[in-house]
């Protein structure tokens, strides 16, 4: 006998055609084969739980079980083995069938004999072997593919933010700059009366120095929010000055939470802090260039089982998921939920609005998954 003999399991309640069987793998294959044999399919299904086969000869006419469910059900039990299926000469496209829902191979009982018996354990052996390799290749391409267009996302995501503050520098900074050099150039020429002379500059120079710092402000919090070190709640409750000008921003806060990290600015992880003030940031952004809305709600909930719950809602026109397309927007805010090891999900209606949901952990990544993030109660 072989060092490693084939196990296989045969599923046949017909004695004779079962004799028959066996006596065909011992003629083609002369020791070097162990069988287990089953009448039922019961019985089948527990020799697969407990035992490891190389193959299974199954008969798809058993007295607890008949046709495709069979094969479906020892699939089932043990999708890694192969299966050849014994079928009757009056039932050859139910052997056909069998092909179509995951059989390796079939064989007409009364018209085998052992070579063929033989030829088709073995292909059905091999062809398992390259399924399985298939699979995991594509397995791994799709991996790569996910991989791919992360990265892609990636330095899309960075090089909107490096075209924001490119553009806030050219008709921000840049313009009052233009203004300081014509105030310059006024006084070089000389041109007006001495009160001007003294007036002008130091207007210009005030009202310049203001845009400038409100400018740079902006530039700061786009690279990264200074106040976030003060903890996230007082981080939040910034978005109501940043967007004041373009959007009514309201913020709900779960007051035990507030209190707690006002007394420990630890409590949350910088990652986590990060993730949650960027997903408002990318949320209420994306109100105010697309939903029309003149109202949007910044709300923070924390749960007693460590997760926190942060949701935005806008009252503008909303849309329909089905029918747009994932924008950059939205895959920035799941991506910075998923890096903390958290969810964030799109809930929008045609005329009513949207809202967007992230639950996150209390704890640094690595504390496991959330509950589902799906639409909550106000």
């Amino acid at each position: 006998m072989l060092a490693e003999s084939i196990r296989v399991l045969l599923v046949e309640d017909n004695m004779g055609d079962a004799l028959l069987l066996h006596e065909g793998l011992e003629d083609a294959l002369p020791g070097q084969f162990h069988v287990s044999h089953a009448r039922q399919l019961s019985e089948a299904l527990e020799f697969l739980w407990k035992e490891t086969f190389h193959v299974v000869l199954l008969d798809l006419g058993l007295p607890d079980s008949y046709g495709i469910d069979t094969l479906v059900l020892a699939r089932a039990q043990a999708p890694d083995v192969p299966i050849v299926v014994l079928t009757s000469s009056q039932e050859e496209s139910l052997g056909n069938q069998a092909l179509k829902e995951g059989a390796q191979d079939y064989l007409v009982k009364g018209q085998v004999d052992s070579k063929m018996l033989a030829r088709s354990m073995r292909y059905a052996i091999a062809r398992k072997v390259v399924t399985e390799a298939v699979i995991g290749q594509g397995v791994t391409l799709a991996l790569a593919a996910a991989l791919r267009r992360s990265r892609r996302q990636l330095i899309a995501a960075h090089e909107r933010v490096r075209q924001d503050i490119a553009a806030q520098l050219h008709d921000g900074v840049q313009e009052r700059l233009h203004v300081l050099k014509d105030h310059l150039q006024l006084l070089l020429r000389g041109n007006g009366s001495a009160s001007e002379t003294t007036r002008v500059p130091g207007d210009g120079m005030d009202g310049l120095s203001q845009k400038l710092e409100q400018q740079v402000n902006v530039l700061s919090r786009r690279l990264y929010p200074s106040n976030l070190g003060e903890g996230l709640v007082p981080a939040l409750r910034s978005f109501r000055d940043q967007f004041g000008a373009a959007l009514a921003v309201e913020i709900e806060l779960d007051e035990e939470f507030a209190n707690q990290e006002q007394a420990d600015q630890s409590l949350l992880s910088e990652q986590v802090r990060l993730a949650a003030y960027r997903i408002a940031e990318e949320a209420l952004t994306n109100v105010v260039k697309h939903t029309k809305a003149s109202k949007a709600t910044v709300r923070l909930d924390s749960s007693r089982d460590g997760w926190l719950r942060l949701t935005i809602r806008d009252d503008g026109q909303g849309f329909d998921l089905e029918s747009s397309p994932r924008g950059l927007g939205l895959g920035t805010m799941q991506d910075y939920a998923e890096a903390v090891d958290g969810e964030c999900s799109v809930h929008s209606d045609p005329g009513v609005g949207t809202e967007i949901a992230a639950v996150l952990p209390l704890s640094p990544p690595g504390a496991g998954h959330p509950e589902s993030s799906g639409k909550g109660d106000n």
